[in-house]
């Protein structure tokens, strides 16, 4: 299907964009909070815009978003080809942030509304991210550090002629208030678990190439080693992704306790090997967390494109916090296992929060049914 390629390419080039960005930011003199601050300021961008252009696909229809937001992120992907210095990659991360928000909530209401398997197409998501990041690791080990940002452009303009072949036929154009709070409330069970755990776990990925650096093996190729410890991570989730049957209550509470054992595991890894074996760990954690999140909000409303693109906002907001949390902390400790052990807690903490969330809900509907 169409959606699936699409989604496929676009991961690809926005996560191949994103992957060596703290390396690339340290090579222009950053420090570890001036990182922070770098990888939080597309965040805030990408939230921002996710929030708008969810809720517009909705009131105006998705084409026209789907197609602007593609062809301004594959420019916005190539113009971070020409940073000279922190303040112009900063510049460059929040065109992006912008441009890329504009496009996924339009590009999942799609898939979901021409009865694509949600399940089938998240999958391709990430094959697309395992794609982008190993490719990119090898252009910059065999290039320079700048190069997979061209490579990331051509992906993601390769997706414009796809998008503006999709036929919209099955769209329903809505009413949607700016603020929606009701929607915010009736799926906060999802929301509000997901921004805990996530948060804790953007604290590790703002500084976790530098992580990588630390591990016995890497010396000589580290790009080449920072592209393979994301590939396995994405690659993973496509396996699991296509196999996720359950609920939603099953999935996202066994996702938040992956994810506290697997950010625990992250301390004890000493070498490239062992680091590897921890990535399928992390894979299955959050196949189970993005399945279970998207299926719920999918399920229980008719705005889809603005409640996943709420729900891209609630990721956006934990890669805010967690980079500003991650940066400051490795800042003042010096240590960079400071934020797994911030991480895994959250990702408790995440726990112990959906399940009142989750009773509330039920007992305000009147069920006791699984969701």
């Amino acid at each position: 299907m169409k959606a699936d390629t699409v989604n496929a390419l676009s991961n690809a080039a926005l996560f191949g964009s994103l992957l060596l960005i703290p390396l690339f930011a340290e090579e222009l003199g950053a420090s570890p909070s001036q990182i922070g601050v770098i990888v939080a300021a597309y965040a805030l961008s990408n939230f921002i815009s996710s929030y708008i252009f969810g809720r517009l696909a909705d009131v105006h229809g998705r084409r026209i978003f789907l197609i602007a937001g593609l062809i301004l992120s594959s420019a916005a992907c190539a113009v971070q080809y020409l940073a000279v210095d922190t303040l112009t990659l900063l510049a460059t991360r929040i065109m992006l942030g912008f441009a890329a928000g504009i496009f996924p909530a339009a590009l999942m209401a799609y898939a979901y509304e021409h009865r694509s398997n949600m399940t089938k197409f998240m999958a391709w998501g990430s094959a697309g991210w395992g794609i982008g990041t190993l490719v990119a690791g090898i252009t910059a080990t065999w290039f320079t550090i700048r190069e997979p940002f061209l490579f990331t452009a051509v992906l993601m303009a390769l997706n414009i002629p796809i998008a503006m072949k999709m036929r919209f036929r099955k769209e329903r154009k809505m009413s949607v208030p700016f603020f929606p709070i009701a929607l915010i409330k009736k799926n906060f069970e999802v929301y509000g678990p997901v921004l805990v755990r996530h948060t804790g776990a953007c604290a590790i990925w703002v500084m976790f190439p530098m992580f990588i650096r630390e591990m016995d093996g890497a010396e000589g190729a580290l790009f080449f080693w920072v592209g393979v410890m994301y590939a396995i991570n994405s690659f993973s989730q496509f396996i699991f992704m296509r196999y996720l049957r359950y609920k939603s209550s099953v999935l996202i509470p066994w996702g938040m306790v992956a994810s506290a054992a697997t950010f625990l595991l992250f301390i004890v890894c000493h070498d490239i090997w062992t680091l590897m074996a921890t990535q399928v760990v992390l894979a299955l954690s959050w196949a189970l967390i993005y399945v279970g999140s998207v299926n719920f909000v999918m399920a229980h409303n008719e705005e889809h494109a603005t409640a996943t693109g709420f729900l891209n906002s609630v990721f956006q907001i934990s890669s805010i916090l967690g980079a500003l949390a991650g940066g400051f902390i490795i800042d003042a400790t010096g240590d960079l296992l400071a934020p797994m052990w911030l991480a895994s807690g959250m990702a408790v903490a995440g726990l112990l929060l959906y399940y009142p969330l989750r009773k509330h809900r039920l007992a305000k509907n009147g069920t006791t049914a699984a969701s």
